[in-house]
């Protein structure tokens, strides 16, 4: 068996090869451990942006979609409004038409009624008994024929009435329309501002994981300096006692 200084060399190569294998593993672990912090980097900047991007267009569609519904029913509204307008001009037509069909026939009638009378007196008929009964008979159905017109175009007024009821309750749900389509605009530019809050969340917790892999590997560099400096002190000591001996 060789002395201590013999020994001594192969002592030395042993403890440089272990610091070198250490170093080695170390510089591999750290170079893994900053690869994977690039990673983790990069895949959260890269969701952020599709996050980002994602929000928002779906905020535009969506805001697009709101106004479009909204233009839509302000045009329905004022449609249903200037169908209730022209509703109430035609119960008003109708209603004077009836009265100035009435009032022609109260004309004709009285004009009618005068010739009768006319009539009577130029054939000396005293305009009583029958004669007055004929001519009480006539003016019935003279006013008569007068209500009716009344009576006709009343139900024809209250038609067109109807309808321009029916066309105003028609354009609250336009109106209702209208509000919602600008509550959906409001809510979808809510939430792009959620969807943008919550990429930001989502890229700082991956930048979060990326700096956990740095300091990994600044864990890594310093554990392995430490073994590298335990070995050589070790293999230093070993040397020494061989070269006393």
């Amino acid at each position: 068996m060789g002395t201590g200084a013999e020994l001594a060399p192969y002592l030395i190569a042993m403890t440089v090869t272990s610091i070198a294998a250490s170093a080695a593993s170390t510089g591999i672990s750290m170079y893994s451990q900053q690869e994977q912090a690039k990673t983790a980097s990069a895949i959260a900047d890269y969701n952020y942006d599709i996050e980002r991007q994602n929000a928002e267009v779906q905020a535009k569609m969506a805001q697009q979609q709101a106004l479009w519904r909204q233009q839509a029913a302000q045009v329905q509204y004022q449609l249903d409004q200037n169908n209730a307008q022209y509703m109430d001009q035609q119960a008003r037509a109708a209603q004077m038409q009836a009265e100035e069909k009435a009032r022609r026939i109260r004309d004709e009638g009285a004009r009618t009624l005068a010739t009768q009378r006319a009539q009577y007196a130029a054939s000396g008929v005293v305009t009583e008994g029958t004669p007055l009964a004929v001519l009480s008979d006539s003016a019935g159905l003279i006013e008569l024929n007068a209500q009716d017109a009344i009576y006709e175009g009343d139900v024809q007024s209250r038609d067109w009435l109807r309808k321009a009821d029916e066309a105003r309750y028609q354009s609250k749900f336009s109106l209702f329309d209208q509000q919602t389509a600008g509550y959906e605009a409001a809510a979808a530019k809510a939430g792009k501002v959620i969807s943008l809050q919550t990429a930001e969340l989502n890229r700082a917790s991956g930048q979060a994981q990326a700096a956990g892999y740095r300091m990994a590997s600044y864990g890594t560099l310093l554990s392995g300096a430490a073994d590298a400096v335990g070995t050589a002190s070790s293999g230093t000591y070993s040397i020494a006692s061989l070269k006393k001996k």
